[in-house]
């Protein structure tokens, strides 16, 4: 009597394809505002000597608030030339520049001070308020951990309805999203120099999404 090898039948095997998606809500750390001195003269070299000399005065505001002087960037400057139309006719008036400072506070508590103490010091534009978190990165690895989970569950789900095991290990794993945190204010306004500047930062809000294949059998 001979004895043959007992194979067991294969079936071929089959893909789930399922998204994850996680918002994580966390507090801001820092912000980072945009503060311009803007000054117009007939003569170029007046209103850069004005913008000169505004812009160290706001500039030493900052630094006695507590802000880093490596935490004070020129973004921008700038000069316009300004002209009036009037019947038809173009007159030159003189010269307008601009000068803007990118800022970053790290005592967020104090940010309402800092603008107003940079508008009494001689800055008359904020062009630009961000709150941010300084390690995005970190939250953004956390909210990719949760929709990895979230995934794997709804494979999970799909793979018993249809009577099919699932392997654990993904084929592939798809990242759609990047740690872009979405900022709470970003607003251009003027403000005058006697306002008392109330600022609320709110939360901001990181997302991952990703879309996992599974092998099931």
């Amino acid at each position: 009597m001979h004895s043959y090898p007992y194979y067991r039948s294969q079936q071929s095997n089959g893909t789930i394809t399922v998204s994850g998606e996680h918002t994580l809500y966390v507090e801001p750390d820092q912000a980072v505002v945009s503060i311009g001195i803007v000054t117009n003269d007939k003569e170029l070299e007046v209103a850069q000597s004005k913008n000169q000399q505004l812009s160290s005065q706001v500039v030493q505001s900052l630094i006695n608030n507590g802000v880093q002087q490596q935490d004070i960037q020129t973004s921008s400057y700038q000069v316009f030339p300004q002209y009036n139309f009037e019947d038809g006719k173009q007159t030159f008036t003189g010269y307008e520049v601009r000068q803007v400072f990118k800022v970053t506070v790290k005592s967020i508590e104090n940010v309402g001070t800092i603008i107003d103490d940079a508008i009494k010091s001689g800055a008359n534009r904020i062009e630009n308020i961000q709150f941010v978190q300084s390690n995005p990165i970190e939250t953004y690895q956390q909210a990719l951990a949760l929709a990895y989970q979230e995934a794997y569950q709804k494979a999970l789900t799909l793979s018993g309805q249809s009577n099919q095991q699932l392997n654990p290990q993904p084929k592939s794993i798809t990242e759609q999203s990047r740690p872009a945190p979405v900022p709470f204010m970003n607003a251009a306004y003027l403000k005058a120099a006697d306002e008392n500047t109330a600022v609320q930062p709110g939360q901001i809000s990181v997302t991952a999404i990703i879309t996992v294949e599974f092998r099931t059998y």
